[in-house]
């Protein structure tokens, strides 16, 4: 762990528990020089809504002066093209105090552009078996 932390796409395929294990250690660590936002981008994915969102937070003063702004997108790879364009040009242009988190399952979905303006984080894989209970005899 780091700080300030860089902009990061936190990959981990087929899952969300070891980035919300990562994102709650770095809340607990730094907790006094950061404030943290979270969108996901399974609700807010299209450029019109996602824009709105994502400019108005850059724009935003920090509640506290001094503090690390970070905002995580979950499911990052349901972004539209046109709003990874855009967060690409914010990127580039407004991220002294800003971080953004990609919280990514699938990173074909990211464009090149934009992952080129990350550090790129594999997370842990974690894959659960279901355990099936039929007449009180399990089955895998």
């Amino acid at each position: 762990m780091e700080f300030p932390c860089p902009h990061y796409i936190l990959y981990e395929p087929l899952n969300d528990l070891e980035t919300n294990k990562f994102v709650h250690k770095y809340k607990e660590v730094y907790g006094d020089k950061i404030e943290i936002e979270e969108i996901d981008a399974c609700v807010l994915f299209s450029s019109d809504s996602f824009s709105q969102r994502f400019s108005s937070w850059i724009s935003e003063v920090p509640k506290t002066v001094g503090k690390l702004r970070i905002m995580i997108v979950w499911h990052a790879e349901f972004l539209t093209s046109a709003c990874q364009q855009m967060l690409r040009r914010q990127l580039e242009q407004r991220s002294f105090r800003n971080r953004v988190w990609f919280h990514v399952e699938n990173p074909s979905g990211i464009q090149g552009a934009l992952i080129s303006r990350c550090i790129t984080k594999r997370m842990e894989t974690n894959i659960n078996t279901p355990i099936y209970k039929k007449d009180d005899q399990s089955l895998h």
